[in-house]
């Protein structure tokens, strides 16, 4: 009949009675199962242990590690190689695991099945030291002591291959930064030799060789400059010599008899003879004052006798009278002050002075046309060092940044070393055992009392819920309070149940049926406690 709104326990009590069948069937044999499956499902032990990673002991600033330390990007490799194929045969003949398996299954279906019997979990901050990072290995099997030595031999497995596996990439690193850095080097070299050879090339043209070129350029036309004034002065010098030189010869010309004396020369001036020692002091004068300053004494002295041979030179003109016949009166000429010794060594020594101040003007020359040719070679240098400079712009960029690469590779190389150096003495990141593996008491899988829990829960919910959707269903009024439920039409009488040969047959199966399912229940669980008693009392601990 269908379910009433309100329904006592005295209504529920009926329907489980009359339903009764249905409640004890289903929560027995649920609860069979249950007990079924927490014996008959193998026992698999769990153990496990903790692998804390410890820190480099070296501190980062001093030396800075080449490999990573984050926990999950060691894993992933040290993962991939202790679970490979080679590993865990190894493992499981070392500890005689899975010895069935390996005689009835294919080596890669014994590899899988360990595969899913290890465990790895990382806790990260998790540990006594909460600065660190660890993680956990676990490992399943029939038997506690064997799952304990397997997760003792996969976690040695991890600490080896976790020194191997860094030690490998620290040499990786190394010998890569070395190859780089000859690679680099070789370049390097090969920019040097250019810059080198391209400096050789076009020496004094260099931008950084401009200031030399100006300060020699105006060195050299100061050199021109004085060249030019030193000419000059041995031109006037010169064309003075010459003068003086003929003016002393001519004051030096004596006429001569047949038999070679000297004739006088009424007609002769007298001051021809000063003039002949004005013309030596002045040479002397202009001697002294290419040697010396004007206030120099012996410059002084001469000055002032030629300015008293002058004097007298213009007294003697003014004085100076001849006879009316042209002949000098009286004895014999005084011969010119010139035409003694020392007027004749003077003009001797004249003649040296005009000879050698030509061969200086020609020596001037000579050096002033050097001179000329230094000053068109730098200027032309000069002009040349803008271009010189942009193509040294290019060479000196690439040198730069090929040397700043050079620089950094070598700088990382060094790292590397001393970071190689680091693992090989085991001073960087490693793993510890932190929790050795433990005996497990317990097995992990079945876990029984949470079995018998969902067991029991399945075999309520069935039990007392499967009556109740049935009579939920059922259209079939049983009693005076279902009719008044669904009718309000007042009841005069009941009439019991005429039950006919169909109603007798259905009674029959559904004793039937009852009895089948007791002696079902009651051979498998027969079964069950003969097949397993002995598991069972281990079980119970009886």
């Amino acid at each position: 009949m269908p379910l009433q709104p309100k329904m006592g326990l005295r209504e529920y009590g009926l329907l489980f009675l009359r339903r009764k069948w249905m409640v004890v069937f289903p929560f027995f044999y649920i609860l069979l199962a249950a007990c079924v499956y927490c014996v008959v499902t193998p026992e698999l032990y769990r153990s496990e242990t903790t692998i804390l990673i410890i820190p480099q002991s070296v501190p980062q600033d001093y030396v800075r590690s080449t490999i990573s330390v984050n926990v999950a990007q060691q894993l992933a490799t040290i993962n991939q190689q202790v679970l490979s194929r080679t590993t865990l045969m190894k493992v499981m003949e070392e500890l005689r695991l899975f010895e069935k398996e390996r005689k009835n299954l294919a080596p890669e279906e014994v590899v899988e099945l360990m595969r899913k019997r290890v465990g790895i979990e990382v806790a990260q901050g998790k540990t006594r030291d909460s600065a660190s990072d660890a993680f956990t290995l676990s490992f399943q099997y029939e038997d506690p002591k064997s799952a304990m030595n397997g997760a003792a031999r996969l976690a040695s497995f991890f600490i080896d291959e976790n020194l191997k596996t860094r030690e490998q990439q620290a040499v990786g690193t190394s010998e890569f930064l070395d190859s780089q850095l000859k690679e680099t080097k070789e370049k390097l070299e090969a920019l040097e030799g250019r810059v080198k050879e391209y400096k050789m090339s076009f020496m004094g043209e260099l931008p950084q060789q401009m200031e030399a070129n100006l300060r020699m350029l105006t060195g050299l036309q100061d050199r021109l400059r004085s060249n030019e004034a030193s000419a000059r002065a041995l031109e006037d010098r010169k064309a003075y010599l010459e003068a003086q030189l003929s003016l002393m010869e001519k004051s030096i010309s004596i006429p001569v008899n047949d038999n070679g004396q000297a004739l006088p020369s009424y007609g002769q001036n007298p001051s021809l003879s000063l003039e002949g020692q004005l013309a030596l002091k002045r040479a002397r004068l202009a001697e002294l004052s290419s040697k010396y300053t004007p206030m120099y004494p012996t410059v002084v002295a001469a000055r002032q006798e030629v300015e008293e041979l002058e004097k007298r030179v213009a007294e003697s003109r003014v004085s100076a009278s001849l006879p009316p016949d042209g002949k000098q009166p009286g004895g014999a000429l005084s011969a010119p002050a010139s035409s003694s010794p020392e007027g004749t060594e003077e003009l001797r020594r004249m003649k040296a002075q005009l000879q050698a101040s030509t061969v200086e003007i020609a020596s001037l020359k000579r050096e002033k046309q050097v001179i000329e040719q230094n000053i068109a070679a730098v200027e032309q240098k000069i002009e040349r060092s803008p271009k010189r400079e942009q193509e040294m712009i290019s060479l000196i960029r690439d040198y730069e940044n090929q040397k700043k690469s050079y620089d950094d590779l070598l700088k990382k190389k060094l790292e590397a070393d001393v970071s190689q150096n680091l693992e090989k003495r085991q001073k960087g990141t490693q793993f510890q055992i932190l929790d050795p593996a433990n005996l497990p008491q317990e097995s992990f899988r079945p876990d029984r009392r949470k079995g018998m829990l969902i067991g029991l829960l399945l075999a309520l919910a069935v039990g007392f819920g499967g009556p109740v959707f049935r009579e939920s269903m059922d259209l079939t009024l049983h009693d005076v309070r279902a009719f008044k439920h669904l009718f309000k039409a007042p009841i005069l009488g009941t009439i019991p149940a005429v039950l006919g040969p169909e109603s007798h047959r259905e009674q029959a199966l559904r004793r039937a049926a009852v009895i089948g399912g007791l002696v079902t229940f009651t051979v498998a669980l027969s079964v069950f406690l003969i097949a397993y008693h002995a598991k069972i009392r281990a079980i119970l601990n009886i």
